[in-house]
């Protein structure tokens, strides 16, 4: 399955969820990972993030049977500020074969 995870937790925790996140994952941007994985896999990520986690620690997790049938849009405002939001298809993550 295809699997897009973000954490929101205090700057002090951040290496510990950065560093397990790695293990299954690829690092995207900041707190933000995504790749491959079976269902196996992410059952034993979730046990160690529920080992790793405290009250008030946030992680979203977006799965999806495969990576082809996730739509991605990248969202953006001009320089300037006005005007409407600018919607961007990107695709790069239904080929990209590093995860595979």
């Amino acid at each position: 399955m295809f699997m897009l995870m973000t954490y929101d937790v205090e700057a002090k925790r951040t290496e510990k969820f950065k560093k397990l996140l790695r293990r299954f994952l690829n690092h995207e941007q900041y707190s933000v990972f995504t790749g491959d994985i079976t269902e196996a896999q992410a059952i034993h990520l979730r046990r160690e993030l529920s080992q790793l986690m405290i009250p008030g620690d946030r992680v979203t997790e977006v799965c999806a049977a495969n990576r082809q049938n996730v739509v991605v849009n990248q969202l953006s405002k001009s320089e300037t500020g006005k005007g409407e939001m600018k919607s961007t298809p990107i695709n790069d993550h239904r080929y990209d074969y590093s995860v595979l």
